[in-house]
């Protein structure tokens, strides 16, 4: 990243050219404190005030931020650079390529500011980078930026992310499924439904029974019966409840006597909205 921060640095000087600069260094300095203090809530709160400063020292501070370890900051600071076009497009060029070439955490870096600066020209990359050999927290990230950009151009890479080898993968695809736009149903996500992993067989009840996919009834039938967890049990009462299908009553009469009081509960209210 060093050559794209001289070459920010050079944009910001050039923009920042007769701007008052009553209070920048205040506010860089403010900038620079809260990320001394190591807390996330300081550097939101710091980042979010300068919202709208012409401050070339801030441009760098910023940068700094997009690689910071902790999403939360990441986000902030792709926020703070999407107000501000040029420099956005800048540096959006420089992750773009780092999605293909970069390592896990390059990729992690990148991912997260394309998606959250509505990137679009990078959803080719980013498809691309979910198959590529980088650990499970890039791809969990290149997974939410598909998400956040709701394109149906990312369903093909979603599908994909569902069968990684990474159950945290599997299951930020499965919820990431639910974001695109025009989606029509949870066809993939029904699949989830048999998941090795508790988790992942949450979320894909979830989503089936929020996307109002029938054909995922009879997996839903089986888990609220049998699950071993409880989470999971509750959530296909509750998406069975969203099918509606007069069909599943006797899954969910039998599950409105389950041990857990919340898949009981679940499950009697679901029982409510049959057909």
């Amino acid at each position: 990243m060093k050559n794209i921060r001289i070459k920010l640095a050079a944009v910001a000087l050039v923009l920042c050219a007769g701007t008052a600069s009553a209070g920048v260094d205040g506010s860089a300095a403010k900038i620079r404190s809260a990320v001394a203090s190591g807390s996330v809530d300081a550097i939101i709160a710091e980042v979010e005030r300068a919202e709208g400063l012409a401050c070339d020292d801030c441009v760098q501070l910023v940068t700094n931020l997009t690689e910071d370890s902790r999403f939360q900051v990441r986000e902030v600071a792709a926020w703070w650079f999407a107000k501000r076009p040029a420099l956005k497009r800048m540096l959006a060029e420089q992750f773009d390529r780092e999605l293909v070439t970069g390592g896990t955490t390059n990729v992690r870096n990148a991912a997260d500011f394309l998606g959250a600066t509505m990137s679009y020209t990078s959803l080719p990359n980013l498809s691309a980078a979910v198959r590529r050999d980088v650990g499970a927290e890039a791809k969990v990230a290149v997974v939410r930026a598909l998400g956040v950009l709701g394109h149906k151009n990312g369903d093909d890479a979603l599908t994909f992310a569902m069968t990684d080898r990474d159950a945290g993968v599997r299951a930020a695809a499965v919820r990431a499924w639910r974001d695109i736009y025009d989606q029509a149903d949870a066809g993939p996500v029904v699949g989830r439904l048999t998941d090795a992993d508790a988790n992942v067989r949450a979320e894909a009840a979830t989503v089936v029974g929020a996307m109002k996919t029938l054909a995922g009834r009879a997996g839903l039938e089986a888990l609220v019966v049998s699950d071993p967890s409880p989470v999971v049990r509750r959530n296909a009462a509750w998406a069975l409840g969203k099918l509606g299908q007069a069909a599943s009553a006797g899954a969910l009469a039998k599950a409105s006597t389950d041990e857990s009081s919340l898949v009981r509960m679940t499950a009697k209210a679901s029982l409510a909205q049959l057909r």
